[in-house]
């Protein structure tokens, strides 16, 4: 018995998509229908992205975008690690006036010309209540 074995292109899709974490994925079948996308790669003439393969207009394209990918992910990470120092500065100050606040019996703003103000019991309040609220906001 003589089996012939016919060898076809297959059209599988490679699919990237992102995590709730906002991991990036790539694969054959997409976890989250939602968010994949399909990338479209050429593969009529070649059996696969390979060093091998002789196929190095896809090779390029694949290392391209990982190589974007990369510094989008590096770029966002630089923008969080920005966005939390600048949060722990200003919690610092909220936590630091908190305690200014605490401590002292009376609270002035100072004019222009050197002169003190005192706060009445309601602006004391309220600026105690902004205070909080700074804190809530900024320290986690």
């Amino acid at each position: 018995m003589l089996m012939l074995l016919v060898v076809s292109p297959v059209s599988a899709g490679i699919y990237k998509w992102t995590d709730s974490n906002g991991k990036v994925h790539f694969g054959d079948r997409p976890v989250d229908v939602e968010s994949a996308t399909e990338i479209n790669i050429n593969t009529d003439n070649h059996t696969g992205v390979t060093n091998s393969s002789g196929n190095n207009d896809e090779r390029e394209y694949l290392l391209k975008k990982i190589d974007e990918k990369k510094q989008e992910d590096a770029e966002k990470r630089k923008k969080r690690l920005a966005l939390k120092k600048k949060h722990q500065k200003l919690c610092d100050n909220f936590k630091r006036h908190h305690q200014n606040q605490i401590q002292s019996n009376q609270l002035y703003t100072m004019s222009p010309d050197g002169e003190r103000t005192y706060l009445s019991d309601k602006e004391r309040a309220a600026r105690l209540n902004k205070i909080k609220k700074g804190i809530s906001k900024y320290c986690h």
